[in-house]
C-alpha cells in the first residue's frame, strides 16, 4: 500500500471551493484499490488529499491516483476550473520514525 499526496489547485490561482475536496474524494473512493482518503484543506503547499492505494509500484500508485483525480475534476459538475497541481508518493525516511529499542533486531 502507498500513500499518495494529490494537491488540488484552481487554474490561475485563487481559492479552492469549499466542497471541491469532498467531491474529488467521493469520486476517487469508487476505485476498488483505494483504501482510504484523508482531506487536508490547509496543507503546507495548499489543499491536499492523502490517498492510500494498493499498487504494485510507486509509479503505478502515482499514475492511478493522478488519473482518478483528473477524471473526477473533468467529469464532476462544480470542479471545472480546478487542476491537479502534483501527485506523488510520500516517502518516509528511515530516520523519520522513533529510534529502535535496544536489543531489537533493527538496532
Amino acid at each position: 500500500m502507498y500513500l499518495v499526496h494529490a494537491q488540488l489547485a484552481p487554474l490561475g490561482g485563487g481559492k479552492l471551493p469549499g466542497e471541491a475536496m469532498s467531491l474529488v474524494r467521493a469520486r476517487v473512493l469508487l476505485d476498488r484499490d483505494i483504501q482510504h482518503i484523508a482531506c487536508h484543506p490547509d496543507g503546507p503547499g495548499g489543499p491536499v488529499l492523502g490517498v492510500f492505494t494498493l499498487a504494485g509500484s510507486v509509479e503505478e500508485a502515482e499514475d492511478r491516483v493522478a488519473e482518478l483525480c483528473r477524471c473526477a475534476l473533468r467529469n464532476s459538475p462544480g470542479l471545472q476550473g480546478l487542476q491537479l497541481a502534483r501527485c506523488e508518493v510520500v516517502l518516509a525516511l528511515p530516520s523519520s520514525g522513533p529510534p529502535p529499542e535496544e536489543g531489537s533486531a533493527m538496532a
